[in-house]
């Protein structure tokens, strides 16, 4: 060999370093996901069987990723790259190593799917998700398109692919927010080293979730803040008075404070297509549209929307929906909807105080939970105190979607959707805390302290620090519930040897919905779930079978670990149970590692309804 070629590739080895860190960091990944072991998981899910190689290569990708942003000549290709590794590990972790789709909404949802199908429309008066079919028709035509018979080929990978799809919007959004080129990429990865709250679950919301983000991507994008729309005042705090009073002007409220560089027939072209995305969003899920509405709202005040028209239509099209299109869902359920707003205290109790219940292991993850979220919030308020911008639509779209508190009906899910809809902008004010921009016609609340400056060789290595610890949280939060959300193919088999065997109008009795059914038989086979949103004591729990006295009963490894976890039950109750229901006189008709079938009998052979 050329010994000056040595040399040479040597050379080439450094000037691509980060090529090389990639393919390293990939690889460690793969050995992670070859030594885990699924049925091997414990109380605090997916990180109790992550070994070394998956948090070293979490390392590798995220000291690659920051020393990359601090290049002189960073790439937005190798920075492109790094963020879809820190994807992989975060959300192609768990689909790479549980063996079929985690989250029983997958299932539930396929099976709705299949339904629209099988029938061409949707089964009214059954499911109120039924009420928005946006997405499910979507879908379905998508599944009919590339010749699946139901959707269940894509629930399992769908996480990884809708978030590697939020990508392009974000990095858009950051392009447009008025931060530093550094920062905008920090804040990108920050998105996802915070995304713990696992919404993107193959589900409507995560879908639109995405049209979310691109309307808002559009909008940025396309208008900025016009000279008119600065006021100096005399101070800072009357300067910042004098800001919010402009806000409110009419000639701002009807978008004449902004411009744009974009021609006339681009701007209405764009607009028909966010018309339409609008559209989309509001027949497929009940809470976006109205997070949609509360950001452009933000937009506007903030001078970043041009054609209020936009929201107009968005509100129309909401209110439109909500008392036509899903008048089945309302229609006798106005308290639902409407019977939260102003209770803010009562909302937050729902969302946070009735979660932390259980086990030590579950109390300790949604504490953790709670508390990295308070954390981001604070990175987020320090942020806005320290950048200097051209306008405060950051700050805005990111207090927005709390509005939503105090008028949501949405359950105990509502906060982590606002969190979410919140998301891409406190991880932007974050970034903004570790690296903040100092220039724009907005000063900054505080003013860089001078002694700081001289610690700037600091910077990457705090910077490191704190996305190497958000990605490891989110490792441990996001996969914390998995030991019941997710599911083995023992639990499949079981939940199809069912579906083979149970005839119409039967019903099949479950401990909780924590199990991979609902795909198949939606609206003739009646499933009950004993568990219910009141968690009973284990002999409440037995008592309500036995006088339901259901035609099958299933029992399985994720309904026996959410026993422990969320129900405080003590280990081996699921044994305990089973043997009632043989007392009970049902039989064990099929048996896998992972899961049991019951069948109810009497001294004439199985009973039917």
């Amino acid at each position: 060999m050329n010994t000056l070629a040595i040399p040479t590739v040597t050379k080439r080895l450094v000037r691509h370093w980060t090529l090389v860190a990639a393919v390293v960091s990939l690889a460690l990944w793969v050995l992670a996901v070859e030594e885990a072991h699924f049925l091997d998981m414990g109380a605090n899910g997916l990180v109790t069987i992550l070994r070394w190689p998956y948090f070293a290569g979490l390392l590798v990708v995220c000291v690659s990723f920051v020393a990359e942003i601090f290049r002189r000549e960073s790439s937005d290709g190798r920075l492109t790259l790094l963020v879809l590794i820190i994807v992989i590990f975060l959300f192609a972790t768990g689909p790479a190593i549980e063996p079929v789709a985690a989250i029983s909404d997958s299932w539930i949802h396929s099976g709705f799917i299949g339904y629209i199908l099988t029938n061409g429309h949707v089964l009214h008066g059954y499911d109120a998700r039924f009420s928005w079919p946006g997405g499910f028709v979507l879908a379905a035509l998508t599944s009919a398109f590339t010749g699946q018979a139901n959707s269940l080929a894509f629930a399992r990978w769908f996480p990884v692919v809708i978030e590697a799809m939020y990508l392009a919007p974000v990095v858009v959004i950051g392009s447009n927010s008025g931060v530093s080129r550094r920062t905008k990429w920090l804040g990108v990865a920050i998105f996802y080293a915070m995304d713990w709250i696992y919404q993107d679950y193959f589900s409507p919301q995560a879908l639109d979730y995405l049209f979310y983000l691109v309307f808002i991507a559009s909008v940025l994008a396309i208008w900025s803040p016009s000279r008119r729309s600065f006021v100096r005042g005399r101070g800072l705090i009357g300067t910042k008075l004098d800001q919010v009073r402009n806000a409110l002007k009419w000639n701002r409220l009807i978008g004449e404070q902004t411009v744009s560089q974009q021609s006339d027939a681009t701007i209405y072209f764009v607009m028909v297509l966010l018309s339409l995305i609008s559209l989309a969003a509001v027949m497929s899920h009940q809470l976006t549209p109205y997070a949609l509405i509360l950001a452009l709202l933000g937009c506007l005040v903030t001078s970043r929307l041009g054609r209020p028209e936009l929201l107009a239509l968005t509100i129309v099209f909401s209110v439109a929906w909500l008392s036509l299109g899903a008048s089945d869902f309302w229609i006798g359920h106005l308290s639902a909807i409407f019977g939260s707003v102003g209770q803010v205290g009562s909302t937050l109790g729902t969302n946070v105080a009735s979660r932390v219940v259980g086990s030590a292991s579950h109390r300790f993850i949604v504490s953790l939970r709670i508390e990295i979220t308070g954390v981001l919030l604070l990175f987020a308020a320090a942020g806005t105190l320290r950048r200097a911008t051209d306008s405060r639509t950051l700050e805005a779209l990111a207090g927005a979607p709390f509005v939503i508190l105090g008028l949501q009906g949405y359950g105990g899910e509502g906060l982590l959707r606002v969190v979410l809809f919140s998301l891409p902008f406190t991880s932007l004010l974050a970034a903004s805390a570790l690296i903040p921009t100092l220039t724009g016609e907005v000063r900054p609340w505080i003013q860089p302290i001078k002694w700081m400056t001289r610690l700037e060789v600091l910077r990457p290595i705090v910077v490191t620090l704190v996305l190497v610890v958000m990605c490891i949280l989110t490792t441990v939060v996001r996969g914390g519930n998995d030991a019941y959300e997710s599911f083995s193919v023992g639990e499949l088999n079981a939940v199809n040897y069912v579906y083979g065997h149970v005839k119409a109008n039967q019903v099949v009795g479950i401990i909780s919905t924590y199990l991979p059914i609902g795909q198949l038989d939606v609206g003739t086979v009646d499933v009950i779930s004993f568990g219910g949103d009141t968690i009973p004591t284990q002999a409440q729990l037995a008592k309500s079978m036995l006088r339901t006295r259901p035609d099958f009963v299933i029992l399985s490894q994720s309904e026996e670990a959410w026993g422990e976890v969320v129900g405080g039950y003590p280990p081996g109750w699921e044994n305990q149970l089973g043997t009632q229901l043989i007392k009970a006189n049902y039989r064990v008709v099929a048996s896998w590692a992972t899961a049991q079938v019951y069948q109810a009998y009497n001294k004439w052979g199985p009973l039917t309804s």
